[in-house]
Parts: C-alpha cells; sequence; structure tokens
C-alpha cells in the first residue's frame, strides 16, 4: 500500500466549539506532521539550529523556550481561558507580545510560579513589573493576601521576598466584608493574592466582590488578582472566564501547583501560571515581565516533565468527578459522626460558603454535573425526597450538595496532637503524607507537616490546630475509604 501524505490527511486539529475534556486530549497533541504519530514527540535538545546569526524557527535555548513546553502552555491557555477553544490550534502562532491574547507560563514547581509573581510586585515597570512601591522604579510594593494560605506561600510573602522590600497584609476576605477589604486595600497595593478555597480551612473568598471592588479603581493603578486554584483546578473552576455574559472575571492571573490534580499521580511536580487577555490588554507587559523572570531564574521544568503533565491533563475531567464525588459523600458521612467537628467542604450543602459554589462552578463542571443529573440552582431535597433513595446511589449523593474539588478538612473532637497522630498513621488505605490531587487518598495534620513553619501563635490564631486533619480524598471506592475512617474513628480514645 502507498504511503499516505500526511498534508493530505484530514484536520484533526481542535475546534473553536471543542468541549473542555476534547481540548484536554488533543490541543498540543495533535498528530505528528512527519510520521503521524498520535503521541507528540518529546524535544529532550538543550539548543536549536540558526540558520543565521538571529534567525531560528522560534527556538534557541530549551530555557527560554522548548517545543514541548510551549505545548503544554499552549495546552494550560485554552483550559482556562476558554469555555470554548477560542486560542489559535497551531503551537507555532502562539502568544508573540503583540496579539494582545491569553498565555500560560509553566515552572518548575508551584513555589517557583510564587516566587516569580512575588519578583514581578517589585521589578521595574521598564523591565515589564507593576514597579515596586512607587509604580515605575521597582523594589517594594504590597500583597493583599488571604490570611489561611498555603504554608509555603506565606513563607515565601512574609519571608523570603523581604529582602526585595515586599510588603505583605493577610486578611480575612470572608470576614472583612466591602469596606474592610477596600480599606485593606493601598495606593501600593500591587497585587491581591487568593487561594479558592484556602488551604487549610477551605474558606472560600468573595471573588465576585473582590472583582467589583478592583474593577472600581484607576485602570492605570489598580492591583491585579491572583487566584490560586490549586485545590480544584480548571476543571472546577476558571475565574478567568467570566462567570455569564455580563459578568466579570474573577480574576487576571491563575496560579496551580499542577504537581496535584493536573499532575493527578504524585509523580511530577511542576507549577503553572495563566494571564487572560482581558488583563495583557490592560496591561501590555505584563507577559514580557514573567517570561523574563522565568528566563532570568531558570526555574522551568524539564521537557520530560512537560510531556507527562500533558499526558495526565488527558484525564483530568475523569477524575475530577470522581473525586467532587467520594469527598461529597464522605464530607456528608463525617458530619455525622460524634468524634469529628467543624467539617468543611464547601460543596456540602449545609457548609457555611455552600452558597458562593454556583456562582464559582465553571461551565465545563456544570456541564458535566447537568449530565448526571444535577440541576442549577441548586435547590435542597426535602426529607421525603432522600428517604427514597437509596445511600451511596447518584440520586443520594445529588441531595448532598455540589462536587467542588476533592478536599475536606476536619477536626477530631477533643484529640489531642498524640491521638490524632496515631488516628492518621493508623489508617490502612489513606496514606499520611504531604501533598494533596494524586489518585490516592491522603491525609495530613497542618499544625505540624505543610503550615508547621508559621509561628505557633499565627497557627492557633488561624485555627490550625493540632487536631485539625486536611483529606485528599482519591478516587478509590468510596465505601472502602468511609470504611478505613470509621474504623480510624472507632480506635481513637479506646
Amino acid at each position: 500500500m502507498s504511503p499516505i501524505r500526511i498534508s493530505d490527511t484530514e484536520n484533526r486539529q481542535s475546534k473553536p466549539n471543542d468541549n473542555f475534556t476534547t481540548r484536554s486530549i488533543h490541543i498540543g497533541s495533535e498528530p505528528d506532521g512527519v510520521t503521524g504519530a498520535v503521541v507528540p514527540s518529546l524535544s529532550v535538545a538543550t539548543t536549536f539550529k540558526q540558520y543565521g546569526v538571529g534567525h531560528h524557527t522560534g527556538f534557541e535555548y530549551s530555557r527560554t523556550g522548548n517545543p514541548t513546553r510551549n505545548q503544554l502552555e499552549h495546552l494550560l491557555t485554552s483550559l482556562e481561558t476558554s469555555s470554548s477553544a477560542q486560542v489559535t490550534d497551531s503551537v507555532d502562532e502562539r502568544y508573540d507580545e503583540t496579539s494582545g491574547g491569553a498565555d500560560s507560563l509553566v515552572f518548575a514547581s508551584g513555589s517557583a510560579a510564587t516566587a516569580t509573581m512575588c519578583a514581578w510586585v517589585s521589578l521595574a515597570v521598564d523591565e515589564g513589573g507593576a514597579g515596586g512601591r512607587d509604580g515605575v522604579n521597582g523594589l517594594g510594593g504590597h500583597v493583599l493576601a488571604v490570611n489561611d494560605v498555603y504554608g509555603g506561600t506565606a513563607r515565601y510573602l512574609s519571608r523570603a521576598s523581604k529582602g526585595a522590600g515586599l510588603e505583605v497584609t493577610f486578611l480575612d476576605f470572608e470576614a472583612a466584608g466591602e469596606q474592610g477589604i477596600r480599606e485593606a486595600i493601598r495606593p501600593d497595593t500591587r497585587l491581591i493574592w487568593l487561594e479558592v478555597p484556602t488551604n487549610p480551612l477551605l474558606l472560600v473568598p468573595p471573588l465576585p466582590l473582590i472583582a467589583e471592588i478592583v474593577a472600581s479603581l484607576p485602570a492605570e493603578s489598580r492591583p491585579l488578582v491572583l487566584v490560586d486554584t490549586t485545590f480544584l483546578s480548571s476543571f472546577y473552576i476558571t475565574p478567568l472566564i467570566p462567570p455569564t455574559p455580563n459578568s466579570l472575571p474573577l480574576g487576571d492571573i491563575v496560579l496551580s501547583s499542577m504537581s496535584k490534580y493536573s499532575g493527578g499521580h504524585s509523580d511530577l511536580i511542576l507549577g503553572a501560571l495563566t494571564v487572560s487577555s482581558r488583563t495583557v490588554q490592560a496591561r501590555p507587559n505584563l507577559l514580557t515581565g514573567l517570561r523574563f523572570l522565568q528566563n532570568s531564574a531558570g526555574a522551568i521544568p524539564s521537557p520530560r516533565d512537560c510531556h507527562l503533565m500533558t499526558r495526565s491533563l488527558k484525564t483530568l475531567s475523569l477524575r475530577m468527578i470522581r473525586h467532587g464525588l467520594n469527598a461529597l459523600q464522605i464530607a456528608s458521612w463525617l458530619n455525622q459522626q460524634e468524634k469529628v467537628a467543624d467539617v468543611r467542604y464547601p460543596g456540602l450543602a449545609t457548609d457555611g460558603a455552600f452558597h458562593l459554589v454556583e456562582k464559582l462552578l465553571s461551565p465545563n463542571a456544570r456541564k458535566e454535573l447537568e449530565f448526571l443529573g444535577w440541576t442549577f440552582p441548586f435547590k435542597p431535597t426535602s426529607g421525603k425526597v432522600v428517604d427514597t433513595v437509596s445511600e451511596g446511589s447518584l440520586a443520594h449523593v445529588r441531595t448532598l450538595g455540589i462536587p467542588f474539588g476533592g478536599i475536606i478538612s476536619f477536626r477530631l473532637k477533643d484529640a489531642s496532637a498524640e491521638e490524632t497522630d496515631r488516628f492518621c498513621s493508623g489508617l490502612r488505605l489513606v496514606i499520611l503524607a504531604e501533598s494533596l490531587g494524586g489518585v490516592e487518598s491522603l491525609i495530613e495534620v497542618p499544625s505540624g507537616m505543610t503550615h508547621s513553619g508559621l509561628p505557633e501563635e499565627t497557627r492557633l490564631k488561624l485555627g490550625i490546630t493540632p487536631n485539625l486533619i486536611r483529606f485528599s480524598v482519591g478516587i478509590e471506592d468510596a465505601d472502602d475509604l468511609i470504611g478505613d475512617l470509621r474504623e480510624g474513628l472507632d480506635a481513637l480514645h479506646v
């Protein structure tokens, strides 16, 4: 049989009306134009041939840009900024600093992405930065951050950035209200740093209110809003996409520790920043500054890790649905246990932040949940209806709330640090370990693990007590996980 010329085959690139899951599989993974391979080639080269001094194909040195990394960044831009694939179909038509388009940058870790954003605040305007304290020359500058923030982020904001003169204020946005938020924004506030939900207490800052407040400020000097979506991924929340056609987007920049749900298998460490096209148009030098910092620090992931991350994202939708369904069932079960207190899962109908979940839910997650029988707006189910459905069935799960990520926090009632340690280390299936978002269930004690670097006074003020537990619910069978937790609780105080 004669070989078919690749150029004569049907164009199978993702189309503008393709949905999230389809794009997660096809964007950045188009069949190879030379061999027809359905898996993109891994480009491990560190340097690239030039056809004359300064004349090249767009790649010079892999710290600055690499084809495999570009494919991943192209995919992320689509998932974070388009409710349909309204980005260029070819990786060769990426943002070029004059198109005004959205773009993504991937880093060696989420912490490297955090460091880049902090450096951007203090970077001079002529280098693409926020200008620091005076908004022009760099050094200093102010970040307004949510008070319950990942321990590594708190460490970088409050300690590692001191040398650059960066100042940070930690604010409880849930309690502050509109007046409190406005009063906390200073003339030199360059960035508002949010997590949704927060780590580890799972608070949900009022993103729509914050977006309205920031939009009311002078455009030339208003702070940018960064939203860390690590606990939800782009499946459940896309702050750069306006929730409704006439509403404001909920953020300017999304930060994600892709080591978690995006990777999904506890075997990759990467981070990412994505900037919306709206923000690029308002701040045309922003991406220039971020790329400058990325290239200067060299905190970039290896091509192999980028290749594996592109593969992992292909199953993100499938995994996130299962994480959410499991977490909703387990949170409801924990909420009924006598030895458990203060269960937080924003998707649980009884949670204090539940009223915000529908407003934050991505168009893709809403579509997938509607397919599974959820109706919006969510309406609590009467007791009579609940009694007619089988516990553990999908119909029963729909009465509990809305799947919204896979993280739960709770306290062991009246438990000491030693009893909490014994509970967590004694579970059979659930593993005592830091990190989250893998297919396997992980449990940790923030006060002694992820947030141990915070001063004890700060931890106690936030409510990060020795008996607080953060539970990353995996995609095992929910009944097996509940059985494991039940055995652990039964062993307490024995």
